[in-house]
């Protein structure tokens, strides 16, 4: 699945099986997810923007009660400027150093 939709998840469902259902969803079956979240509804258990911001969601928007978050495989992490091949290996020090 490439996109899921969720609304009225985090306002039914605790705050430990709305975890662990949105990271299944996101871990196994969909790349992108739209969450539509109310804030402070009278049942909420508890997922506060820190909890979507832990699972790897950004916030796109609000309008009065409602959140809007999203999450994408590609945007997940940022490319780091040392996280490359270059930086992994120093062939400059071959034969130089014994560790």
């Amino acid at each position: 699945m490439d996109l899921a939709i969720i609304s009225e998840l985090t306002e039914t469902l605790s705050k430990e099986l709305a975890t662990q259902w949105l990271c299944t969803l996101r871990n196994r079956h969909a790349t992108h997810i739209v969450v539509i979240s109310e804030s402070n509804p009278p049942r909420q258990q508890g997922l506060e923007l820190t909890d979507f911001l832990a699972m790897g969601f950004k916030r796109q928007g609000t309008h009065d009660n409602t959140h809007v978050f999203s999450y994408a495989i590609e945007s997940y992490q940022s490319k780091r400027d040392w996280l490359t091949p270059r930086f992994w290996a120093n062939p400059e020090n071959y034969n130089k150093y014994r560790w």
